[in-house]
């Protein structure tokens, strides 16, 4: 494989005369142990030779002086990071902090397997960290405590956007240490690192979507549900259909299928759209999904992006006695595949999706959670009292989510379908029982109501 060339670097005036010099007379030039060899003729090369215990070193250049300095540079470079191995240090521990970071990023992480949008997310974890290191023009070995929390204090006005920029962090520090950029020393030291609210802000932390739900809709009985009752998924889902043309069957789909939201935002009618990776598949005649993918931004617009977990699964649609809400999925499925088909074959829906967006392309959740979605939950009075971060900035969530579904789907199949804990992890690929008992089994508004009724109403009958 053929080297890259060298970019040119022009020179300082300090060392450009001295190289200008040197091609003139001919003679050697000495600088930092390398000795710098000007051509002897025209069309010969520059030569720069030096040694590390008694290993030759060298480079070569054939251009202008630009060159010559980046060859110098080059092998400058890799004689201090021998110099610096020999001593115990990392060998890389000079190198520009924002270049690190830089290459961390586009490499794919510590094990260069970052996929979707990682990367993406990643960059905006290092922002601050990348524009500080290149203002104050910081080396690796530079990256201490001091450095992390004045990049928090930057980067964030939050705990809890703090603790997982400082995970972020240390993920990368490790790999350093590996890669020969950083010492243990520096690991510990930002190990120790917590962000700290500007004195006078007042600031506090506030809850989660959960414990918020809790807290604002309770009663003198019993606390809020974080998980939505049958009634609450008809509410949300006759109320959403007012904002988006198949809202209705989206959160009757997301509350029976355990389908999470970009999984559900890329169902298909066509087979082949499903068999190129980029659609889960309604198969009608099996009376399931085949939900293999999700949607995300891939590479290069390359590859396919397998669920989470990596886990292949097909997801049972069940008949219209087995929904609560009443709502015919399977016939609903039926109809809207006949019209994603059609409008396929017309050029306005290509990949045959079931919930496209208004012009017939792929939902971007984001987007669909912040305008369709807040726009329904508002009008149902779903929309909580406001927090304040630390730069006093308002920031307020709502009750429930389009992922909230998967609570109500988690819920429904233990307590209702009598699913076992093999089957739901099966169906709803979570990554072990433990995860769907922390989030998915909550309660809702309508739990005490149920023991109440376990005890009193049976007995009257």
């Amino acid at each position: 494989m053929k080297t890259a060339r060298r970019q040119s670097i022009e020179p300082p005036v300090k060392f450009a005369n001295p190289l200008r010099r040197a091609k003139k007379s001919g003679k050697k030039l000495v600088a930092d142990e390398i000795t710098i060899i000007p051509p002897s003729k025209d069309g010969d090369s520059w030569r720069l030779r030096a040694s590390y215990k008694s290993i030759p070193k060298e480079r070569r250049s054939k251009y202008d002086l630009g060159h010559v300095n980046s060859a110098y540079l080059s092998l400058s470079a890799e004689l201090q990071s021998l110099r610096l191995g020999s001593a115990g240090l990392p060998e890389q521990s000079l190198s520009s902090l924002a270049e690190t970071i830089e290459s961390y990023i586009l490499q794919g992480g510590p094990e260069n397997g970052w996929r979707g949008k990682t990367s993406k997310n990643r960059r905006e974890d290092f922002a601050h960290l990348i524009r500080l290191a290149k203002k104050e023009n910081l080396k690796c070995a530079n990256l201490n405590a001091s450095v992390v929390r004045r990049f928090l204090s930057q980067a964030t006005a939050s705990r809890n956007r703090a603790k997982g920029i400082i995970g972020v962090v240390q993920t990368f520090v490790k790999w350093g240490i590996g890669s020969g950029y950083f010492t243990s020393k520096q690991l510990e030291e930002i190990s120790h690192v917590t962000w700290t609210p500007p004195q006078g802000s007042g600031y506090k932390v506030a809850p989660t979507r959960r414990e918020q739900s809790k807290l604002h809709f309770g009663t003198e009985e019993s606390q809020g549900g974080e998980v939505p009752t049958h009634e609450q998924v008809n509410f949300l889902a006759r109320e959403l259909q007012k904002h988006y043309k198949h809202g209705e069957a989206l959160i009757h789909a997301s509350a029976n299928l355990s389908t999470r939201t970009n999984e559900t935002f890329i169902f298909t009618a066509d087979r082949k759209v499903y068999e190129t990776g980029f659609g889960n598949y309604v198969d009608l005649e099996q009376r399931l999904v085949r939900v293999h993918w999700q949607y995300g931004n891939r590479p290069n617009g390359e590859g396919k992006r397998v669920t989470k977990n990596n886990k292949f699964r097909s997801v049972i649609i069940p008949p219209v006695e087995r929904i609560q809400c009443d709502f015919d999925l399977f016939n609903w499925f039926a109809e809207r595949s006949k019209e994603a088909l059609i409008e396929q074959a017309g050029g306005k829906n290509p990949l045959a999706l079931i919930f496209p967006n208004s012009v017939g392309n792929v939902i971007k959740s984001n987007s669909f959670s912040s305008e369709q979605m807040t726009r329904a939950l508002k009008a149902l009075g779903w929309k909580m009292p406001p927090y304040e971060n630390a730069r006093g900035v308002k920031r307020s969530m709502n009750r429930f989510t389009l992922h909230s579904m998967r609570d109500r789907f988690g819920t429904t199949a233990a307590d209702e379908w009598g699913y076992t804990e093999r089957q739901l992890l099966e169906q709803g690929s979570w990554a072990d029982i433990q995860t769907v008992r922390k989030f998915y089994l909550g309660t809702s508004d309508e739990t005490f109501e149920s023991v109440r009724a376990l005890h009193y109403i049976s007995n009257k009958k």
